[in-house]
Formats: C-alpha cells, sequence, structure tokens
C-alpha cells in the first residue's frame, strides 16, 4: 500500500529532527477538478472559462518586417507618416520632406500581437468583447529616435445587441486590403466608435455610428508653408509644414453606410460628416483661442468585392471609390490607419559647391485653406479611387495587383492652387508552406505630381507677413519589402 508523505519532524531517541509525516495521518479534502471544455458554437478555438458560460480563443501573430524605402505598414518615403526615414542619426540632418545621404534607407521590425475574443450568451443577444495588443521592436521608431521596443495597441471592442463601442475600423471602411502597405488611395482609419447595426436578413445591414475625429482630423491651413527658401535652410532646420489653425472637436464625425453580404461578393455604400473647426488667427485681428467658427466637410464612399471562384478557389477583386470635401482622410492620403497626414512628396538635397539643391515634391494637406490674408478659409476636396485583385496559384501559393489615384483640390490660395494628385501600382506574392505561416514580398511605385513646379511662391506666415515657402514639383519612388508572419 502506497502512502503520501509530506515533510515535517519526528522524535527519536527523544530529539526532534527533520523527517517524514505519514500524511495518512493527516486528513485531507481533496480540490475539485475544473475541466476545460470545447465551445463549439463559435467556430474552432473557442472554449469554456472554467466556471463560467464564456467562451473565449485566444490568438495573435509574430511577424518580421524588412522595408525598402519605407517603414511601419510599407509606408513609401513621399508622405509625412513616414517621418522616421527623412531624420538620419548624423547632426546635420533636416525633416520631412527633405531627403540627404544621411537618412535611411532601410529599417526593420519585429512585432508580437496577442488577441482575446470573449462570448457570452444573453437573454438579450450575445455579448462580445474583442482586444488586441502587443508590443514591437524597431530600427527607425520615430524622426531621429533610436532603435529600441515600444508597446503596441490595436483594438478594444464591445458589442452587445446591435451596439459596438471601442476602438477599432471606422464604419466608413470596407476593411478590404490584399497588400502589406496600406494604400494612399481610399479610406483606412481607426478610431473610437459608438454605432448600431441593424440586420434586414438576406445579407443587408446598416450601421450609424458616432465616431472621434481624432483620426480624422488633417489641420487648418491659415498660413503657408513655412519654410525659408531652400538656399537659406540651416541645420535647425526641422522640416516643411504649416501652422495649424484647428480649433478644438466640438462634435463626432456621423457616419452611416448600407452593406449587402452574398455568396458572390459584397458590396458597401457609406457617408460621412466630419466638422471642420478654425482658430481665428492673431494676424487677422483675432487672438487665437477667443474666436473660432466652424463648418461642416463631408464624404462619400463605394466599394464592391466580387468573389472569382472560377478562376481558383479564393481568387476575388474588389473597386473602391471616394469623394470627400473638407475631410481629407476620408480619401487615404496616409497609408497609415492610425495617423493622419498634413504632407506629401519628397525633396532631395544634395550639395553642390557650398549650397544645396532640392529636386522633388512638397504639398501640404489639410481640410481647410486660406484663400486670403484675413483669415478667411475654403474647405479642400478631393477624389480617390483603387483596385486590388488576388489570384491563388495554389492554396500555398497567391499574389495581388494593386491600382491606386487620389486627386486633391485646393480652391483657392494666396497665389496658386497647390493641387497634387498621386497614383500608385504595385504587386505583391506570398507563399505559405504550412498552415498559419506567410513568407511574403511587396514591390510598390508612387508618384506625386501637382500644378506647379517645385519653387519658392509665397504664402502668409502666423503674423500676416508674406513670406517665400518651398511648394510644388513633382517625385516618385519605388518602394517595398519582406515579410514573415506566424498566426496562431
Amino acid at each position: 500500500m502506497k502512502k503520501q508523505f509530506a515533510f515535517g519532524t519526528i522524535s527519536v531517541f527523544g530529539a526532534a529532527l527533520p523527517g517524514l509525516v505519514a500524511a495518512a495521518d493527516i486528513p485531507v479534502k481533496a480540490k475539485p477538478v475544473e475541466y476545460v471544455y470545447i465551445c463549439s458554437m463559435y467556430g474552432p478555438g473557442f472554449v469554456y472559462v472554467p466556471g463560467t458560460d464564456t467562451c473565449v480563443k485566444i490568438g495573435g501573430y509574430a511577424r518580421f518586417d524588412a522595408y525598402q524605402n519605407a517603414v511601419a505598414t510599407f509606408t513609401p518615403m513621399i508622405i509625412s507618416t513616414a517621418g522616421p526615414a527623412f531624420n538620419g542619426p548624423g547632426t546635420a540632418n533636416f525633416g520631412y520632406p527633405f531627403r540627404d545621404e544621411d537618412d535611411n534607407a532601410f529599417s526593420t521590425r519585429a512585432r508580437t500581437v496577442v488577441d482575446f475574443d470573449g462570448r457570452t450568451e444573453t437573454d438579450y443577444g450575445l455579448l462580445r468583447s474583442y482586444v488586441r495588443f502587443g508590443a514591437q521592436w524597431q530600427s527607425a521608431p520615430g524622426a531621429g529616435l533610436p532603435a529600441g521596443a515600444t508597446l503596441y495597441f490595436e483594438r478594444a471592442v464591445i458589442q452587445f445587441g446591435g451596439f459596438t463601442f471601442g476602438y477599432l475600423q471606422s464604419f466608413f471602411d470596407s476593411g478590404l486590403n490584399y497588400f502589406l502597405t496600406t494604400p494612399i488611395s481610399g479610406s483606412n482609419r481607426w478610431t473610437t466608435v459608438a454605432a448600431y447595426t441593424a440586420q434586414f436578413g438576406g445579407g443587408w445591414s446598416s450601421t450609424l455610428s458616432l465616431e472621434d475625429a481624432a483620426n480624422r482630423t488633417t489641420g487648418v491651413q491659415l498660413t503657408g508653408s513655412t519654410a525659408q527658401p531652400v538656399f537659406n535652410i540651416s541645420t535647425a532646420t526641422t522640416g516643411l509644414g504649416y501652422t495649424d489653425y484647428q480649433a478644438g472637436q466640438q462634435a463626432p464625425d456621423i457616419v452611416a453606410n448600407l452593406r449587402y453580404d452574398g455568396a458572390w461578393g459584397s458590396a458597401l455604400l457609406s457617408g460621412a460628416l466630419h466638422q471642420v473647426g478654425v482658430t481665428a488667427p492673431l494676424y487677422a485681428g483675432f487672438y487665437p483661442g477667443m474666436s473660432s467658427s466652424d463648418s461642416w466637410g463631408w464624404a462619400v464612399g463605394g466599394t464592391v468585392e466580387l468573389k472569382l471562384p472560377a478562376l481558383a478557389a479564393g481568387d476575388s477583386m474588389f473597386i473602391q471609390v471616394g469623394y470627400a470635401t473638407g475631410a481629407a482622410s476620408y480619401l487615404g492620403l496616409s497609408a497609415q490607419a492610425q495617423a493622419t497626414a498634413p504632407g506629401i512628396g519628397a525633396i532631395d538635397l544634395k550639395q553642390v559647391g557650398g549650397f544645396p539643391t532640392a529636386t522633388g515634391a512638397f504639398y501640404t494637406i489639410a481640410d481647410a485653406v486660406a484663400v486670403n490674408g484675413f483669415g478667411n478659409y475654403d474647405l479642400t476636396s478631393g477624389w480617390s479611387l483603387q483596385g486590388q485583385f488576388r489570384h491563388y496559384w495554389t492554396p500555398g501559393l497567391r499574389s495581388a495587383l494593386y491600382a491606386g489615384y487620389v486627386a486633391y483640390d485646393v480652391p483657392q490660395n494666396i497665389v496658386a492652387a497647390f493641387n497634387f494628385n498621386v497614383w500608385q501600382v504595385g504587386v505583391n506574392t506570398i507563399l505559405s508552406p504550412v498552415k498559419n505561416l506567410d513568407i511574403g514580398a511587396e514591390l510598390l511605385y508612387s508618384k506625386v505630381d501637382g500644378s506647379v513646379p517645385l519653387g519658392n511662391y509665397v504664402s502668409v506666415n502666423s503674423a500676416g507677413t508674406p513670406i517665400a515657402s518651398l511648394v510644388g514639383g513633382s517625385t516618385d519612388l519605388w518602394s517595398g519589402g519582406i515579410r514573415v508572419q506566424r498566426n496562431f
């Protein structure tokens, strides 16, 4: 007969010594055993949390990226959200959009993300919470910053009875993307929302959403770009931009959509209202913050995705189109899901004799711009179009093609309307040798072209004084990289 023993002391010849005490002499109450049960109602991977009626699924990924002429989510070095690429490690670096030989052209990032999907059936329907977060190491984490690790946050969502609350992708967006990069054309933005979705049956649904405008606000340009002529640039220059006269947020964006999901694919029609608040400038006789005005911008968009099983299992394509007035982020124009871009282009600086020479392009992006020197403003406008096609050569090998175009129009400026357009084409191929492992490469061509040559144009600074600003031009860029990702 086996006995269980516990460490204790016994008396041997009248002395207390370390030893063993028979466990049979100590009454022990066995603890109940908790079993983990499969929760099949929500699909593979869900299990019941022991002792509850909540099902949870844990997932995530580990990822390695390497970029050439790009940063972050393969953002090409022609947009202000690619700022880390425009600040080299030396002491004589310039900020965006100036590129010189001291700047990075190659960088890497490793990211790990974990997500938790918890679901509970209630008398009023499904209660769901979803969170997704992680950490990452980057060789270029920010403009002028050393390599290092940072936290990363992506999703925090609560859904109940048709309501959605939390941080997720805007209900204006389709969420479709077959590429590693976030295209410059087409809305793709994450933000906090309070929304209600009505299900009509037959694949039809509609959502009304109030969305925080913080990730949708591009800026109000009541001055010109603030740089001096390029020959007067000093090493203290932090880059081109504009004084932002954006007033504080007074109301959320109002977003609505109508969606259809069927066997052949899906379709989405969406619209948004976006408040543009303007702080009255000092040079027009107002003390900033003492007076402001606002108007409402708006945007409409549509997306159609078609499944193409006749070509190969998994094949599909989609086309997305959008138009916006006073709501530039709904056109795209950032190549980031969590940041807006107040500028686009890149200016290459070369040392010739005792002076730098400049080639390339730079254009500002704003929801509104000045129309005269008295603080009056008007809303910008534009339209975007993109298409993507994905083909599976085999179940473990796929490729995608992308083409996109954005036109941005300034109604009137001090001297000239600094309009521009940007277009992109790209291709990628992703190999999945085993389930949940992707090894991919992507190549992207981007071009920015505007209405005026690169030069010094007269605009107005924050004091109301005319200055020469470096604006205009055209530039192009090849960018891309590789990604290795293991999902779990």
